[in-house]
């Protein structure tokens, strides 16, 4: 009974809080601002939302104690990839199968209700926010604010257009940011693969990546390997016939697999950092849906991994495979 009481006393002031506007913000004295990440409406609200915004509330109060002006707005994210996926999951559809505009409004459709629920949370939290000045990311309001600032960036001379690698997501259909992955440790195969050098000879690389071997443009070897004296020779990349220089660089990893790496374009960060520095050619052997493209010969179309189960067959085929290992740690490194 006890219990009740108080929940009924939390939601009455609670309430009066929201209604008698007590932590409006008026701008009749000195300013403090708190720029607020919005939540991402991608789901429930959890402990991170709920321990960011304490700590802003925290602010919040001792600055109106100092008697200053104090703008603590709220704000919903919902205009990116984890609001879209949400929309995807709860509607069971697909964003490919409508128009910008229709599935923004599905999307706000969907928020909407999460966004009901994020402010009941946060109010009945006794969260201090002006509950006047919420926003919306999707809103045409903030989308107008962005474009402007791009604008005033461009006309700053701030802004450039560059072709460079991106975080590429084939089931989404779309760029994707760093902060919206999640690293994800995985088992898999560690082949060692015997290429021949264009002159005479071969030598073996090790790699978690043999379906990346259409996208080759170089062999790299570390300044100190005992394999250095290969700087300057020319390698044929076993099954697809092309041929890629071998070149130094300290940064190739001499702890792992036989101390020389392929470099593929794109296989992880380091490909990418060597492309730039040696001024590489761009190959690009997978597609915007994870396919392979027509570098990969008869093997266009195929997904990813029944291109790599396909190849490995292919080298041991062509006794190019003298060595495999399963079951390892994924590595950083094709």
């Amino acid at each position: 009974m006890e219990e009740l009481r108080t929940s009924e006393v939390e939601r009455k002031w609670q309430q009066k809080w929201v209604e008698q506007e007590t932590y409006a913000y008026d701008g009749n004295s000195k300013v403090y601002a708190i720029d607020t990440p919005p939540p991402t409406v991608s789901g429930s609200l959890h402990m991170g939302h709920l321990y960011q915004h304490t700590l802003q509330d925290f602010a919040a109060r001792f600055r109106r104690m100092s008697e200053e002006s104090v703008l603590f707005p709220f704000g919903y994210d919902d205009n990116g990839i984890a609001s879209e996926r949400l929309t995807e999951k709860e509607l069971d559809v697909e964003h490919q199968d409508f128009s910008r505009r229709e599935f923004q409004d599905k999307c706000r459709e969907v928020c909407r209700d999460y966004e009901d629920r994020f402010t009941e949370k946060m109010q009945g939290l006794g969260f201090s926010m002006d509950w006047n000045n919420t926003y919306k990311t999707i809103s045409p309001r903030v989308q107008r604010t962005s474009q402007l600032s791009f604008i005033d960036l461009y006309e700053k001379g701030r802004e450039y257009r560059e072709e460079a690698p991106t975080i590429w997501c084939p089931e989404c259909g779309t760029a994707i940011s760093q902060v919206e992955m999640e690293d994800d440790e995985e088992e898999t195969g560690f082949y060692d693969i015997e290429f021949d050098l264009v002159s005479s000879g071969g030598f073996v690389i090790s790699t978690t990546r043999p379906e990346l071997l259409p996208a080759c443009v170089a062999v790299f070897v570390h300044p100190d390997s005992d394999e250095s004296h290969l700087a300057g020779e020319r390698a044929e990349v076993p099954l697809f016939g092309h041929e890629v220089p071998i070149m130094e660089d300290e940064r190739v990893d001499m702890d792992t697999g036989s101390g020389l790496v392929m470099c593929c374009t794109f296989g992880d960060q380091t490909d990418i950092e060597w492309y730039r520095a040696h001024d590489l050619d761009l190959r690009v052997a997978i597609d915007e849906n994870g396919r392979m493209t027509e570098l990969a010969e008869d093997l266009e179309g195929m997904s990813t991994d029944e291109a790599n189960s396909e190849i490995v067959d292919r080298l041991e085929d062509e006794n190019h495979l003298v060595g495999r290992r399963a079951d390892i740690p994924y590595d950083k490194n094709p």
